[in-house]
């Protein structure tokens, strides 16, 4: 198992494809420090006043994208998971004598670090350049607690996303299907709130947390409770039908 994670860093690394994404994803960070504004998937609440990117505005900002983010690491998840399946290149890991299972892991594992790093990235290279640029800015009250909890919910609902495009690749063994389940997803799973808007629980199907919602307790817990459910229902179905298919 741990042969396997090095050998998905190794080949991470060496792919051309994963530093063209992580070149776009800080374009993206500079965009919004320098011009106010960055690119972003799915539905957003439009801004009345475009706010100058301190180094604590940058982060709070960067909160409100977490959709980009998202979108960032199901490319990696492209490369590191997609291509295996879709050339069959598990097939070297298995007959090597690692099992399904480990192999499954592994490759979570991968994800889960993959997820962890494009947060710290996007997040302190945010902060970097807007304090470099505009200052570091005023702290919000309570700031740094806020935001802990802020990355953390924003960390498992990306993790959510992952386990969703990840069910949807070990189903299919297609490239294509991580991006299409995510587009799709985003405007399914936003349907339930609608149809059903006295419905508490639905309101947090979206999997979409930032720095504003992170001062209600309550908001957060729940968004935070649905994306663990997203994690293991999907991760769950992921290895059951992994573990059922023919080589």
């Amino acid at each position: 198992m741990l042969h396997t994670i090095q050998a998905d860093f190794y080949r991470l690394f060496r792919s051309k494809g994963f530093w063209i994404s992580e070149f776009l994803l800080i374009l993206n960070i500079i965009s919004g420090v320098f011009w106010g504004d960055t690119g972003h998937v799915g539905i957003q609440p439009p801004q009345k006043v475009k706010t100058t990117w301190t180094g604590f505005k940058a982060l709070i900002n960067c909160s409100n994208n977490i959709s980009t983010t998202v979108l960032f690491i199901l490319i990696i998840i492209a490369i590191v998971v997609g291509v295996d399946l879709n050339q069959k290149l598990y097939k070297n890991s298995i007959t090597c004598g690692v099992s399904r299972t480990g192999y499954f892991f592994a490759k979570a594992s991968v994800i889960i670090a993959i997820s962890f790093s494009q947060f710290i990235l996007s997040y302190a290279l945010a902060f970097i350049l807007g304090t470099i640029v505009h200052g570091l800015g005023t702290a919000p009250h309570n700031f740094a607690a806020h935001f802990t909890i802020t990355v953390l919910i924003q960390l498992l609902c990306s993790i959510a996303w992952a386990s969703i495009a990840t069910f949807a690749l070990y189903m299919t063994h297609s490239i294509v299907a991580i991006f299409v389940s995510f587009i799709l997803g985003t405007a399914i799973l936003g349907l339930p709130a609608v149809i059903f808007s006295k419905i508490e629980l639905f309101k947090y199907f979206g999997l979409n947390f930032n720095f504003g919602l992170a001062s209600d307790a309550t908001i957060a817990q729940n968004s935070a409770l649905v994306a663990l459910g997203f994690i293991v229902i999907f991760a769950l179905f992921g290895l059951i039908i992994f573990k059922k298919q023919d080589l």
